[in-house]
């Protein structure tokens, strides 16, 4: 008589939306319960959660190394000072002998600065290989932001859907209750009457069917509660916000489509697998990267430097061995080429081996999709059909419950067998509530591995167009 177990986690995942009253010592009405479809808890969710602001800020950091990237061919600048005192030298004194060539009576200032400017002129690929591995990152973190952003749908639909779920048979068994209730009261009168029409037997099994009834509220309430309380403590919003779903249980439309269409339509656009593909093409970029590291890089170097020495005379020095020249420049092409062989090749053939690995992973995962999509279709397909049969059987249980009820009433039944058609009755409308809640389950489901919303899709694209 109990709901599934999948309930609970059912109804979690839910954005709320407003704020807890701050007073303290005056009580602030509570917020009024705020109703909202799914679309609209989907696009708040998509401004308020902490896990798609990080998504966002993932693909912002490959954005920036695309432009770190395009940052080798600016100009370098490196600026460097430095200031202190000097020593004056004696007269006829060359400065040989540090003791004794110097008068330190006579101090004055020492200033050295330098600018130089480095502009890279060649890489021998380097720089197109660094691009092109940073825009491969930056189509992998979107693919990312769409992966979080299917993730982050389909769990405001089972929320969302949950939510009408629970709202509907907490209706229900409400509507239950309060007939058990009328019905005890007229079962203990009869006994309190002394009515000979009185069956104790009557009344012991419409107390174990209430209690039944009281349980399944208790269940409801537990399992909203609970996981309201989940989604705000995810979602960093306040305890006492009061979210009602707008909307009714019922099927959601969509396109037919067929296991191997869903299948193909995976292959090309779930987010997941894009990402994987996406990785793959990253790792060869690195064997490029790698073997361009073998290679020289030409640089046009200029530097320019001057010294402020006004103690010393600079006429005689070395323009190369004495930090007192008045001014030093110079420019020139500059050839860097680290020959570190044995340990480049080694990188090489981990980038090569790298790329073995991901190639075999996205094959394994492309094999893994492509038994999920099986899975989740064929679930969906039988849900759709389970939503028939339940609602038959519905009727059915409907249509005996009223034949026990009229018979009863009109003294040729028992009561007992009114209860069990009334078990009856519930059973089966809470199985096609549930087979209902299923199948959009189901269907959010599949558009999650597929990577597109099928419920907005009126007609699907052909197989070989994928």
């Amino acid at each position: 008589m109990g709901l599934p177990r999948s309930l609970a986690v059912a109804v979690g995942g839910l954005v709320l939306t407003q704020c807890w009253p701050t007073t303290v010592f005056a009580a602030e009405p509570a917020p009024a319960p705020m109703r909202c479809t799914l679309d609209a808890c989907y696009h708040r969710a998509l401004e308020r959660s902490p896990l798609m602001a990080a998504a966002r800020i993932g693909l912002e950091q490959y954005q920036s190394r695309v432009r770190e990237a395009q940052s080798v061919f600016y100009p370098k600048f490196e600026v460097n000072g430095f200031a202190s005192v000097l020593p004056g030298l004696k007269p006829g004194k060359t400065g040989s002998e540090p003791t004794e060539d110097y008068d330190f009576t006579n101090l004055g200032p020492l200033a050295v600065g330098s600018i130089g400017m480095a502009q890279t002129l060649w890489t021998a690929g380097k720089f197109s290989s660094l691009k092109q591995l940073a825009n491969e990152g930056v189509d992998i973190a979107r693919t990312l932001v769409r992966v979080a952003e299917d993730e982050m749908r389909f769990q405001l639909s089972r929320a969302w859907w949950g939510l009408v779920l629970v709202d509907d048979l907490r209706d229900l068994t409400e509507e239950i209750r309060k007939v058990l209730s009328e019905q005890r009261e007229k079962l203990e009168r009869q006994r309190d009457e002394e009515d000979p029409a009185f069956n104790q037997s009557d009344l012991l099994r419409l107390n174990v069917y209430a209690a039944e009834i009281e349980e399944k509220l208790r269940q409801f309430e537990r399992n909203r509660q609970q996981a309201l309380d989940g989604a705000r403590l995810a979602m960093g919003d306040p305890n006492e916000v009061e979210v009602q779903a707008a909307g009714e249980l019922t099927p959601v439309t969509m396109a037919p489509i067929s296991i191997e269409a869903a299948e193909a339509l995976a292959l090309a656009n779930s987010p997941r697998h894009v990402a994987q593909r996406g990785g793959v093409k990253a790792r060869l970029l690195q064997v490029s990267a790698a073997e361009n590291q073998l290679w020289p890089d030409l640089l046009f170097i200029v530097r320019v430097a001057a010294t402020y020495a006004p103690t010393r005379d600079s006429s005689s020095d070395s323009l190369a061995s004495n930090p007192s020249n008045a001014a030093t420049t110079g420019l020139g092409l500059v050839l860097r080429w680290t020959l570190d062989i044995w340990r480049q090749l080694e990188r090489i053939e981990q980038a090569r081996l790298d790329v073995r690995q991901a190639q075999l992973q996205l094959d394994g995962e492309r094999a893994k999709l492509r038994v999920d999509v099986r899975q989740a279709w064929r679930e969906m397909t039988d849900a759709l059909a389970m939503i028939s049969v339940q609602h038959k059987a519905f009727k059915a249980a409907r249509g005996l419950l009223t034949v026990e009820t009229q018979a009863y009433d009109d003294g040729f039944g028992e009561y007992s067998e009114v209860l069990r058609a009334m078990e009856s009755f519930v059973r089966r409308r809470l199985a096609h509530a549930e087979a209902i809640f299923t199948y959009n389950l189901a269907v959010a489901g599949l558009s999650r591995l597929v990577g597109m919303e099928l419920t907005t899709l009126r007609v699907l694209p052909p197989v070989g167009k994928l």
